[in-house]
């Protein structure tokens, strides 16, 4: 893999400069750079205290780990279409895909998407205009021109799209409504990609609604999540800091463990068994805007994944459709605030 040199690391120790870079923790970023992976375009393998120049080509041996995710299904020749107009496409994106090209990994819902698409060979731009961790399915949103991309980006800036997500949680939540009102900051733990719960973090508001509570001993939960802010992992994080992460996560249970092993191409059925589902448990679920360049009411809805299903009717619970139309006349959540 092809990398240059931000300006931000300019004159800083390859070690430090790779340990902000990747989410991984430091001794195993040096563990890497021990064996020699990381080296310029030309000359040997660089030491961990090697100077860098922004600007400079770093290259970096990837060692191949064969599939992304061997416990998900291989990236789908086409994409559902949920709405489809001159300036915008949406799309089912599945668990397991990313919505850009990232590295080594190619295949991505942006390039199946602009393979479906007529116009695309001749050029038309394509871009998501907002994004869907990898693991999350359900509705993502993309550009089929600048208009629309400018246009739509500002409505995601001032919040103008109403979104809701659909998860699988673990254990019974206590109330039908709240609303998480905690902000988010970087994890100070060895996982750089971690999130937390802290007070000196960016302001974060999730509204969450019970949907349903099934299964044995401390069993599980459907609910309803709708960010009314956009912070990294937001939806993941409230969760877990109500005692209630996502099934499946491998992140946010068991202090990341489960992530360190993928990483590490380590996970194993075993793990798998014990997250209760290969990916987390989550699903965009629906999109709601005025369109920006038509008159016109957009609303946009993914069905809900076979494997979500599948894993609360195995357990005693059932589709939560008939609930998630229901919105209408619930009572006035009750609010869980910071500090």
């Amino acid at each position: 893999m092809r990398h240059r040199v931000r300006s931000a690391g300019e004159g800083r120790q390859l070690l430090d400069y790779l340990s902000e870079l990747i989410p991984l923790p430091r001794e195993e970023v040096l563990k890497a750079i021990d064996e020699g992976r990381f080296r310029l375009e030309i000359g040997p393998p660089l030491s961990s205290k090697a100077r860098l120049r922004a600007g400079q080509i770093l290259l970096a041996d990837v060692p191949e780990r064969g599939q992304a995710d061997p416990f998900l299904p291989p990236p789908p020749e086409r994409l559902i279409e949920l709405f489809n107009d001159q300036h915008l496409l949406a799309v089912n994106k599945p668990a397991g895909l990313l919505c850009h090209p990232l590295g080594l990994t190619r295949t991505s819902a942006l390039t199946i998407a602009g393979r479906q698409l007529a116009g695309a060979a001749a050029g038309e731009l394509l871009r998501c205009v907002h994004r869907l961790d990898r693991e999350t399915s359900g509705a993502l949103l993309l550009a089929r021109n600048l208009a629309a991309d400018q246009a739509m980006g500002r409505l995601f800036a001032e919040r103008r799209v109403a979104k809701r997500y659909v998860a699988l949680v673990h254990g019974r939540l206590a109330q039908d409504q709240l609303v998480v009102d905690q902000p988010i900051a970087r994890d100070q733990g060895p996982i750089r990609l971690k999130m937390r719960v802290h007070r000196d973090g960016k302001s974060a508001v999730t509204g969450i609604r019970t949907l349903q509570r099934f299964g044995s001993a401390a069993g599980f939960s459907w609910i309803e999540a709708a960010p009314r802010s956009g912070r990294t992992h937001q939806i993941r994080v409230h969760l877990a800091h109500l005692g209630h992460p996502l099934v499946g996560d491998k992140l946010y249970n068991d202090e990341g463990r489960a992530f360190l092993k993928k990483w590490r191409a380590e996970l194993s059925a075993e793990d798998i068994k014990s997250l209760g589902l290969p990916r987390q448990a989550l699903h965009a679920y629906e999109l709601c805007f005025q369109h920006p360049l038509a008159d016109q009411r957009v609303r946009i809805v993914a069905p809900l994944p076979k494997d979500l299903l599948d894993f609360a009717v195995s357990r005693g619970g059932s589709s939560p459709l008939s609930v998630l139309g229901s919105a209408q006349g619930a009572p006035a959540p009750s609010s869980v605030t910071a500090g």
